[in-house]
């Protein structure tokens, strides 16, 4: 039992040890952002939009890649684009074939050709099917563009190899001594076949160092090459000039016939949003909408939170009672059975115990303090929310987002709260700054021009 309890302290300090290297790499690999070059009108170079879009949208492939490189096809006479109506567009397949394409240009182009009909396909029927096929047709354009950008020189991956190096041998410690903690403890089998314990120790080892090598997997993403802080910085100096251009954003697709190839890129950096609006690209998602609110076009994440964080939409006083029924019995559990089970064992309460604690600290610092919320409800969803006593009750999650950054954390509130609001509204809501509690919703204004993304 000493050498179980030593060896989980071990494994306990070489995985800090680890989680600080990788903080550590993590910070020296973010991607820097360039900066923009004088106002002018001419392109950057000879990238193309979706390109384009990955170097001066914070290097991420971002939603208006997609319909930024159909415009482009529409440019380059691959595709048309025609008015049918007003505020209605429609896409024209040419008889002759589409030439040499790229990688993530064709797939466009076949998804168009594939939902046509005698040629023509209302760009209202756009969307690349359901979410879950959506997710994997975005994925794919998104690694072909990603592609395109390191073949050019622009991009790079995140980690290097070096740095998967570094991490997947320090992680070899924690691993280690996690599999020597558990098989240090009191065997309750006298038949146990030493080498199939041995392999399974083994096998837990390597299983604790895959998760923990899942986590840089899973922060993945382009950083930035000198060439490509060079190039982008001279994109940027075109979307600055288009960008003051009010007329410029209020253009549609088919104005390609006046802006030619500058309609995509504008499109690309955010700043032709009445070219992007008419092509809905994607399937309808509660995760993810696109928005104009804020001055930028851009496609905003939206999570619904219910466990996490802690206390999540709870007014204080309830998140401090409710913290209370997770603090107390795990502390009991654990100073009960402290010297009776293996120290392994005591992990369950003492995650309770942490995760009352949270919501204990948020509670507190929540009372007596609101703030407000001003910005465009981008979705409205309605849920059942299973609550920690075991009973069920209706919730409202407002996703209201006030025009800064990608993520949205939505709002849960009551339906007499959320009553009436819907998604395109702004609104002001009043709420904890902590637990995000909402005790008043008001609606400012009309429906704003919102658009569904995959």
């Amino acid at each position: 039992m000493t050498d179980a309890a030593t060896l989980g302290i071990a494994a306990a300090i070489a995985l800090g040890v680890w989680l600080v290297v990788l903080a550590v790499l993590a910070v020296a690999t973010r991607a820097r952002e360039p900066d923009a070059a004088p106002a002018t009108m001419d392109p950057g170079g000879d990238e193309s939009p979706a390109v384009v879009n990955l170097i001066t949208n914070d290097w991420a492939v971002g939603k208006a890649a997609v319909p930024a490189t159909l415009i482009d096809l529409a440019a380059r006479k691959v595709v048309g684009l025609e008015r049918v109506g007003p505020e209605r567009f429609a896409v024209r397949i040419p008889n002759r074939g589409p030439g040499d394409l790229m990688p993530y240009e064709a797939p466009v182009y076949d998804h168009v050709r594939g939902l046509a009909s005698d040629g023509i396909v209302p760009c209202e029927a756009l969307t690349t099917g359901p979410e879950n096929e959506s997710k994997r047709w975005w994925k794919n354009f998104r690694t072909a563009v990603s592609a395109d950008a390191r073949d050019r020189g622009l991009s790079r991956p995140r980690w290097a190899r070096v740095h998967l190096l570094v991490l997947g041998v320090i992680a070899t410690a924690p691993a280690g001594l996690a599999a020597g903690a558990f098989a240090a403890l009191p065997s309750t089998s006298s038949s146990s076949n030493d080498d199939n314990s041995a392999l399974g120790y083994l096998f837990l080892a390597v299983i604790v160092w895959v998760a923990l090598m899942a986590i840089p997997r899973s922060l993945r993403a382009e950083r930035e090459t000198p060439q490509g802080l060079a190039v982008a910085s001279r994109w940027l100096g075109l979307r600055a000039q288009l960008a003051g251009d009010d007329n410029f954003a209020q253009q549609p697709p088919t104005a390609i016939a006046i802006w030619d190839r500058l309609l995509s890129y504008g499109a690309a950096m955010g700043v032709a949003s009445g070219a992007v609006r008419p092509l809905p690209m994607g399937a309808e998602s509660d995760t993810e909408a696109w928005t104009a609110y804020g001055g930028r076009w851009r496609a905003v994440h939206i999570r619904y939170p219910q466990r996490f964080p802690p206390g999540w939409g709870r007014g204080p006083f309830a998140a401090i009672a409710l913290a209370l029924v997770w603090i107390v019995p795990a502390a009991v559990a654990a100073y009960a059975l402290a010297s009776r089970v293996p120290i392994a064992v005591l992990v369950v309460p003492a995650v309770l115990f942490a995760y009352g604690v949270g919501m204990l600290w948020s509670g507190a610092s929540d009372l007596g303090r609101r703030r407000t919320v001003e910005g465009q409800v981008l979705r409205r969803k309605e849920v059942i929310v299973h609550n920690d006593s075991g009973s069920s009750t209706k919730a409202v999650y407002l996703a209201v987002y006030d025009g800064n950054g990608g993520d949205v954390r939505a709002l849960r509130c009551t339906p007499d709260v959320a009553s009436g609001v819907t998604a395109g509204e702004v609104v002001r809501a009043t709420i904890s700054p902590h637990l995000a509690h909402v005790y008043s919703v008001e609606r400012l204004g009309p429906m704003v021009s919102i658009h569904t993304g995959s």
